[in-house]
C-alpha cells in the first residue's frame, strides 16, 4: 500500500495532466489552433504537466501551511489560497515555456510575448487557479490522499 505522500505524488501528476487536457485543450481551441497543433500541445503540456504535478502539488500544500489555512478555513479564504498558488507557481511556469517557445521558433527569446502571456493566464486566474485546486483535491481523495489543505508532504 502506498503512503500518503507517494499517493499525493500520483494523485497530483494524474491531476495536473487531466486537467491540463481539459483546460489546455479548450485554450488551444479558442486560440485558434487546429486539431493537429491541439495534439502538439497538450503532448508537449503532458510532458510539463508530469513533471511539474508533484512539486506544484507540494507548492499548494505550502501556500496553505503558509498562510495558516485549514480544511475548515472559509471557502473564499480556501479558493484565494489556490488563487495565490497558482499564480506564484503556474503562471511563471507558463511564461517560462512560452520564453522557450519562442527561441525555438523564433530564434531568440521574446520577453515581450512572455510577459504577454503571464498576464493573459494572470487574467483568466481567478477562473482557472480554484478549479484547478478543487479539481487536483478531488483527484487526490479518488487516491486517497488528504487534501491540499490537511497536507500529504509535510
Amino acid at each position: 500500500m502506498l503512503d500518503l505522500k507517494r499517493r499525493a505524488v500520483l494523485a497530483d501528476t494524474v491531476g495536473n495532466n487531466l486537467y491540463g487536457l481539459a483546460v489546455g485543450g479548450t485554450l488551444d481551441y479558442l486560440a485558434g489552433l487546429d486539431a493537429e497543433g491541439i495534439a502538439v500541445s497538450r503532448f508537449s503540456g503532458a510532458i510539463v504537466n508530469t513533471i511539474s504535478g508533484a512539486p506544484y502539488g507540494w507548492w499548494r500544500e505550502k501556500a496553505f501551511q503558509i498562510t495558516g489555512t485549514k480544511e475548515s478555513s472559509g471557502k473564499i479564504r480556501q479558493t484565494l489560497v489556490d488563487l495565490l498558488a497558482f499564480n506564484t507557481f503556474q503562471t511563471p511556469l507558463y511564461a517560462l515555456l512560452v520564453g522557450i517557445g519562442s527561441k525555438f521558433s523564433e530564434g531568440d527569446i521574446n520577453w515581450d510575448k512572455m510577459g504577454q502571456g503571464a498576464s493573459y493566464l494572470a487574467l483568466i486566474s481567478p477562473f482557472i487557479g480554484p478549479t484547478m485546486g478543487w479539481f487536483m483535491d478531488g483527484v487526490r481523495k479518488v487516491f486517497r490522499a488528504k487534501s491540499a489543505a490537511e497536507g500529504n508532504y509535510f
